[in-house]
């Protein structure tokens, strides 16, 4: 019934994918280290967490919402989770209290957009900032140090030379494209965010589907967070301050519109779109360029997506 709803990976996240290739390329002849291995690992390293979190914003942003919350909602768990460790609490323990966190700190996004019809933009913008005072209180201007976890040596180890961090990443998204792909959920979430009124129509509980999936969002933010204490040994104040954006802009620049475009985008095109900035980053640094300028090309990226996005509907539209 909702099959017509499901696109698959086509132009826009070819792309994407293209204008990955071509960037790679570019800064590999600007500078001779950036394609060495050591650079490359440290690029997947640095965007894990980033790649992980754009699974969330996917999700949300196909529903036709968005959520501004979720770097904030990073760093309370990070340092629950943080604080945990630090008094020997068992790893697997300190894991399933992070993902109830997080899904319980999503379980308030969703109550409030869909129970009470608040603006998705409204509710994140608010409890990001609640959250970001609560990390405040909780650090208290200090940093969180020395976290050895016991699951520390995912982020370096390697298989075959391959990151192990690499292949996480990549079962996550291959999870999640089954899911969207495939399971009713995942088509309920594409049917939503096309055509709110028609699925409804169709049975679809749309109040269920949007809380359930700022839940599963705030779940995903959580794994995040432990990956970010195996990587960083450290939770700081600043933690998740441009998880928002960052995860915003991959998700654009992979295919799915602003405030949702339905029958467009997959999680295929976000991963293209994550590793799209996360090289972009790394070339800017390499490349000495002043790092002010970072933000300036990220939020000019997603400009420019938006415009190709609506130029590309606008032409459908014409032909039809």
């Amino acid at each position: 019934m909702f099959a017509k709803y499901i696109p698959k990976p086509g132009r826009r996240e070819y792309i994407t994918f293209l204008l990955l290739f071509i960037e790679i390329i570019v800064f590999g002849l600007l500078a001779p280290h950036f394609l060495s291995e050591r650079n490359i690992v440290r690029v997947i390293q640095n965007s894990a967490e980033i790649a992980i979190v754009s699974i969330g914003m996917t999700i949300v942003m196909l529903l036709g919402g968005i959520d501004l919350s979720v770097g904030s909602i990073m760093g309370v768990i990070a340092i629950v989770a943080g604080n945990m460790i630090q008094r020997g609490i068992n790893t697997f323990f300190v894991l399933i209290v992070s993902v109830l966190i997080g899904i319980l700190l999503g379980l308030i996004n969703g109550l409030l957009v869909a129970k009470f019809n608040i603006p998705d933009m409204i509710v994140t913008l608010a409890t990001m900032n609640i959250w970001r005072a609560v990390i405040f209180m909780l650090l208290g201007g200090r940093w969180l140090t020395g976290l050895s976890s016991d699951y520390a040596m995912i982020t370096k180890a390697k298989i075959f030379g391959i990151p192990v961090l690499l292949l996480v990443i990549f079962l996550f998204y291959a999870i999640f494209y089954y899911i969207l792909m495939y399971r009713p959920f995942g088509r309920h979430i594409y049917a939503v965010g096309n055509n709110i009124q028609a699925a409804n129509l169709n049975g679809i509980n749309i109040q269920k589907i949007k809380i359930a999936s700022y839940c599963l969002t705030g779940g995903i933010v959580a794994i995040s967070a432990m990956l970010y204490i195996a990587r960083m040994g450290s939770v700081e104040m600043t933690i998740g301050n441009d998880m928002a954006i960052s995860c915003i802009a991959a998700v654009t620049i992979g295919g799915i519109g602003m405030k949702g475009s339905g029958k467009r985008g997959s999680v295929v095109g976000t991963l293209a779109g994550v590793m799209f900035i996360a090289f972009l980053r790394n070339g800017i640094v390499i490349l000495g360029i002043p790092s002010l300028l970072e933000n300036c090309f990220i939020g000019s990226l997603i400009i420019l997506s938006v415009i190709f996005d609506k130029i590309s509907i606008e032409k459908r539209r014409l032909k039809q």
